[in-house]
């Protein structure tokens, strides 16, 4: 079975005056980027991107595109000034779909992408989500996008998802309950939260199920912890000690 990537979303680490912790950012971007974790989404939903500002989400950006190779990172864009903002840095984007009522509208925000960019697809966002008639219909218009975060979809989506977009298309599954899965059905790998935290005994790339019991051991703490600030407050505890050892 072919090995998958891991696309993890990382946390951003604030002071208790609101401001961004650059100490700590910078920490945890040179702690992250000596693993092998593939990708590093930056100001995505578990970093609080969609209520933070633009201001900060660049600041944040900065801190690791310094520090992160930078085709390992990916910059999740709320608004145009954040895809300004990862053009400046250098850093792919991933452009959040909002509020797109019908295909047309999709069809209007992927012909203005650039041609790098990944989308992000989740229902909590937009009635229209990256479907596999979506992706068939931009592939054939030549809007198609390079890759995207594809949220809420079930093993058999990702299967015709792979169909309808085609083998060069990066195709992450949101969820990482079940990688190996996730795998043979089509995917390029999953987004995986819970390692968010850099585990210590992350294990190898090539050990699905030692992976995937890692995975499942914070995923459960995530599952029984209130959403939102909740979970953040959470994973950002069990992250900082580790930023110091």
């Amino acid at each position: 079975m072919t090995t998958a990537r891991v696309m993890v979303p990382v946390l951003t680490l604030m002071n208790a005056n609101g401001s961004v912790d650059e100490g700590a950012c910078a920490a945890y971007a040179e702690r992250a980027g000596a693993t092998w974790l593939d990708l590093f989404l930056v100001s995505g939903t578990i970093g609080g991107g969609e209520s933070s500002t633009p201001v900060v989400r660049r600041r944040v950006l900065e801190l690791w595109a310094a520090r992160v190779p930078k085709d390992r990172l990916l910059a999740c864009v709320w608004t145009p000034d954040d895809l300004t903002h990862a053009a400046d840095s250098g850093v792919r984007p991933i452009v959040v779909l909002r509020d797109l009522a019908d295909a047309a509208a999709m069809h209007s925000v992927l012909a203005e992408l650039p041609a790098d960019a990944f989308v992000y697809s989740h229902p909590n966002y937009t009635p229209t989500t990256f479907t596999p008639a979506v992706a068939e219909a931009a592939k054939r218009s030549g809007v198609r996008p390079a890759g995207g975060k594809i949220c809420k979809v079930s093993l058999d989506a990702v299967q015709s998802l792979r169909a309808a977009t085609g083998d060069d298309f990066q195709l992450y599954d949101g969820r990482c309950r079940h990688v190996a899965g996730s795998v043979r059905a089509g995917a390029t790998g999953v987004v995986a939260v819970p390692l968010c935290t850099l585990p210590k005994d992350l294990p190898d790339r090539s050990d699905t199920d030692a992976m995937q019991l890692t995975i499942d051991r914070t995923q459960a703490l995530i599952d029984s912890t209130g959403a939102g600030a909740a979970r953040i407050a959470m994973l950002t505890d069990a992250l900082i000690p580790r930023l110091s050892t």
